[in-house]
């Protein structure tokens, strides 16, 4: 299944999927590849401008070549220079491809929620750096479910038009019912078990804006911030704008996955300008709910020297209610300026 679900599609002579619109005097007429996403609700977005894929093609049992699209300027998703693509956007594009192959290739009913267990993601920052258009995509994946279980796991290759790969990750991720999800959530060690049920709305979260340089954190509009110091070093109290288009676009009871890799990302800044996040690898132990304070902690870096410019690793880690909920393993590289 493709973007067909919203516009209709044939094949031509030599069995290549096409996509067409009608004329005026009623004959097709082919329009180019990309021009429409694939549904919103297929990727659990509410915003269309932040579904990134277009099509999709199924080569093999469990294997698919789809498209994609990355905006020559996002709103959040950018580097804080406005001119690389962001690695938290190659994120964001391999948990919509699992999301969107799980309802249109597996059967997935929408409505069944997604529990991500893990996902590592590599980029390239040399095939990141914005062009004059927007970058198109090609995602070579691969989805396998074991044995017939809400369990599935990801591979991806991100490729631009250029032909470069620009991005590889992989993950698992579990589907479950929306009764399975309840009983679940009930579940949740971090829960408070709380009785009102606003406790579990958007509006439970607590959000006190900060004062604060946004570039102390690697980001250019406070709006994006997600931490608020704490009087303890390395120390962080969970701190999103629930009402921020982007990390909230839509209505959750708990903080979604996101938000926590963006939450490492800023509590590992600074870093010089001739840094990137090239390597991510996140595990997500518990839900993160909203109605308690979570607090964000790294630990010292490790760096490695090479001969072209040097690694930094660190591992966040977030604790709520005395349970870890979360760990990120952040690695940024450093390439050398000539002198």
């Amino acid at each position: 299944m493709s973007s067909s679900l919203v516009m209709p599609e044939s094949k031509d002579a030599q069995g290549n999927r096409n996509t067409h619109t009608a004329r005026t005097d009623g004959s097709p007429a082919q329009l180019p590849r990309l021009t429409t996403t694939v549904p919103a609700e297929y990727v659990h977005r509410a915003a269309l401008a932040e579904v990134f894929l277009t099509d999709c093609e199924k080569t093999g049992e469990s294997t698919f070549v789809l498209t994609g699209q990355w905006p020559r300027a996002h709103t959040f998703f950018t580097t804080s220079d406005g001119r690389h693509h962001d690695h938290l956007l190659a994120c964001e594009t391999l948990r919509q491809t699992g999301i969107y192959l799980a309802h249109a290739e597996f059967g997935v009913p929408l409505g069944h929620n997604f529990v991500m267990q893990d996902m590592t993601v590599t980029t390239h920052p040399e095939h990141l750096t914005i062009g004059t258009t927007p970058t198109n995509l090609t995602l070579n994946t691969t989805l396998t479910r074991v044995r017939r279980s809400p369990n599935f796991t990801i591979s991806l290759t991100i490729t631009n038009q250029h032909h470069h790969t620009i991005a590889t990750g992989y993950g698992h991720f579990t589907c479950i019912s929306p009764a399975a999800y309840q009983r679940l959530r009930t579940a949740n060690p971090t829960n408070s078990q709380s009785t009102n049920p606003t406790d579990h709305t958007l509006e439970a979260l607590e959000h006190t804006p900060i004062h604060q340089d946004p570039t102390t954190y690697g980001r250019v509009h406070t709006r994006d911030l997600v931490l608020a110091p704490t009087h303890e070093p390395h120390r962080y109290r969970l701190n999103p704008d629930p009402t921020h288009p982007i990390l909230f676009d839509h209505d959750g009871d708990h903080i979604p996955g996101m938000v926590l890799i963006e939450a490492a990302r800023q509590a590992t800044h600074p870093h010089p300008p001739t840094t990137h996040l090239t390597h991510s690898h996140t595990e997500w132990h518990h839900y993160v709910e909203l109605n308690a304070p979570c607090h964000i902690t790294t630990t010292p870096p490790t760096t490695t020297i090479t001969p072209t410019g040097h690694t930094t690793t660190q591992t966040v880690t977030s604790h709520q209610n005395g349970h870890l909920t979360h760990t990120t393993t952040l690695t940024h590289t450093t390439t050398h300026t000539p002198t």
